[in-house]
């Protein structure tokens, strides 16, 4: 009767203690360290090729393993950093997204989704996409006069006039003006709940609108014979969606190569989390830099609208993206889902290899489940048989 207790004793406490390890990391890993990771005010980061050939300039921190496309897909991967100087090699030359092979958390999550309804052959699909702003104070010198406003700044104004730009295009869009001020180690976690509101709504795109802190150079490329503020595409490179926010990220730029070349400069996938692990479909966007003209960035926008609804609504990928499966695991409900995947993935198979080990074979193993569940069944009032271990009945 006693080892009988403590078998029990010791198996509910390694369950108790798995799972509050495992919510507690979870819950770890949706803490965003971006602002502790950008870059002191005025620090420039250059990422350079193996020749020193500079690849691209960013106000954001570079960190060993972040990896960059450039306005021509070449793919590199960051060996080394050395103050704000930043040394990456070529990997390859990126033609296209490549979906990522399905994880074991991914492939239960699709099987869950699969008996979900699902939108009516037919049935016109409406278009919603939510927009907001982590750094709202973020500003334009040349049309607001300064590169920060307190608490609201120029990025809002361009944030609108995308906004404008997809209702034209017959876009609902699901949009936040706050600030999320002060641009402090809070900042993500302050949008995140705006995030999260937003993504109630299932939105087909949740996108948070920045500008960089660069030479105004940095952005400036020709788009179709015309001089146009660039906007370059980030993504988190820490949090479980990174391979469908890459995914997402590599198509909008496809798309934008092929109706406005140069307008899109290039995908940085830096360290963070940047809340994209709420949404496969998230995206943060840097629309020039603080050093460039707002009117040039608000006209900028009017082109990637365009480049974001001809994606997700006029592709087959694009409409893959936006489907009931991937808006379905969109949201706090999504990530929720996830997490409790994890924990009983992860309480299953700690519970069952200890219970091996501790029984000593598969057959004394498989004896004692079969105990367990007689006991619990009858403890339940269900049709178990009295236990017999160790000749005795248990007391309370």
């Amino acid at each position: 009767m006693k080892s009988k207790f403590f078998f029990r004793f010791k198996l509910l406490t390694l369950v108790l203690a798995l799972t509050l390890f495992l919510t507690a990391t979870s819950s770890l890993a949706m803490f965003d360290f971006e602002d502790l990771l950008d870059g002191q005010p005025g620090e420039v980061y250059t990422m350079v090729d193996e020749k020193g050939n500079v690849i691209m300039r960013t106000a954001r921190k570079i960190s060993e393993g972040d990896e960059y496309i450039d306005q021509k897909n070449n793919h590199y991967r960051v060996k080394s950093v050395v103050q704000q100087r930043a040394e990456a090699e070529l990997i390859e030359k990126t033609a296209a997204a490549q979906p990522e092979q399905e994880g074991l958390i991914a492939r239960v999550q699709g099987l869950l989704l699969t008996v979900l309804p699902v939108q009516r052959q037919g049935e016109e699909k409406t278009k919603r996409i939510a927009i907001y702003s982590s750094h709202g104070a973020e500003s334009y010198i040349e049309g607001d006069g300064t590169e920060s406003k307190d608490p609201g700044g120029g990025i809002l104004d361009v944030a609108d006039r995308l906004q404008a730009a997809l209702e034209k295009k017959g876009v609902e869009v699901i949009r936040s003006r706050q600030p999320h001020t002060p641009h402090d180690a809070g900042a993500y976690q302050r949008s995140r709940r705006t995030a999260e509101e937003a993504l109630k709504e299932s939105p087909d795109a949740i996108i948070d609108v920045h500008r960089d802190a660069v030479p105004e150079e940095e952005y400036l490329g020709e788009v179709n014979g015309e001089e146009r503020v660039q906007v370059q595409l980030v993504v988190g490179r820490q949090n479980q969606n990174i391979a469908n926010n890459r995914q997402f990220a590599e198509g909008l730029k496809k798309q934008a190569d092929q109706k406005y070349p140069g307008l899109v400069k290039g995908i940085f996938m830096a360290r963070g989390n940047y809340n994209q692990d709420l949404s496969p479909t998230a995206a943060l966007i840097e629309v020039g830099s603080h050093t460039n003209d707002k009117e040039q960035a608000m006209e900028s926008m009017d082109l990637f609208a365009e480049v974001v609804t001809d994606y997700l609504y006029g592709t087959a990928e694009g409409q893959q993206a936006s489907g009931p499966s991937a808006t379905t695991s969109k949201g706090p409900g999504g990530t929720a889902l996830k997490t409790v995947l994890w924990l009983v993935v992860g309480v299953i198979v700690a519970v069952a290899a200890y219970l091996l080990i501790s029984t000593g074979g598969i057959e004394q193993f498989k004896a004692r489940i079969q105990k367990f569940i007689r006991r619990e069944m009858n403890f339940l009032g269900g049709p178990g048989k009295p236990d017999d271990d160790d000749g005795g009945t248990d007391g309370s």
